[in-house]
């Protein structure tokens, strides 16, 4: 008996499963193919009250590019209900420059909903030595912390740091340290979101010992990172 009692729930339980998939999978195809505004509508609507994360992309889709109102609307609601942060950028789009008001207010609001823009950067690239890049990669995470985004391990927008120069030049009893840094964030969806260059200097009297220059170096590019945090922020409009 116990036997026949499981087969029978699994004879039971994989339908439903199978089923599932069929319903998401038609709204998708609905959402991007029907002539009918009621019909894309609906599928939106399906789908945020699924819950349907294979469906961000096709609801990103439609937020951008569908004429109809009413339907970016139920897009929008939807992402804002399945809560992934990959449709962020998207949203953001919308509750700036959508051209109906009822879809900019929804759009703000799950962008808000969404909770602040989650970060990871990347190990160092470039010149330098291995404690100027940890210093710079550092000082990113910091300064994005400061701004009240997060940082993460893993996941949210990459951010790939790089060392472009370093020179020294130790002359007239100083020496001046000049850095250029760059900083490439990509979308969760592989996207390149912004693309950004920063250089500082500094100096000091004397001239620097050749075991401190990577040190020095860091504080240089330390200031280069709180430019290119700036810059970042003001790209993604997340001031």
């Amino acid at each position: 008996m116990v036997r026949r009692a499981a087969v029978l729930l699994l004879v039971l339980v994989v339908p439903l499963a199978v089923r599932a998939d069929a319903t998401s999978e038609a709204a998708i195809r609905a959402l991007r193919k029907d002539s009918s505004l009621k019909v894309r509508t609906q599928a939106a609507v399906v789908l945020g009250q699924r819950g349907a994360v294979e469906a961000v992309s096709a609801l990103r889709e439609a937020v951008a590019t569908d004429d109809a109102a009413a339907v970016r609307l139920a897009a929008v609601a939807a992402l804002g209900r399945i809560r992934d942060r990959s449709a962020r950028p998207t949203l953001r789009a919308a509750a700036d420059a959508d051209p109906d008001a009822s879809v900019r207010r929804a759009a703000a609001k799950a962008v808000a909903e969404l909770g602040p823009l989650a970060f990871s950067v990347e190990e160092t690239a470039g010149s330098g030595s291995a404690q100027a890049k940890d210093a710079l990669r550092g000082a990113i995470g910091a300064r994005l912390k400061e701004r009240g985004f997060a940082v993460v391990d893993k996941g949210g927008m990459r951010l790939k740091p790089s060392v472009l120069k370093i020179e020294v030049d130790a002359k007239g009893g100083k020496t001046v340290i000049a850095v250029k840094a760059s900083l490439v964030a990509v979308d969760d969806d592989g996207r390149m979101a912004a693309m950004l260059e920063s250089s500082a200097k500094l100096s000091a009297s004397g001239t620097i010992p050749e075991g401190k220059i990577g040190l020095y170096s860091g504080k240089a590019l330390e200031a280069a990172a709180r430019t290119l945090c700036e810059d970042l922020a003001a790209k993604l409009g997340e001031r």
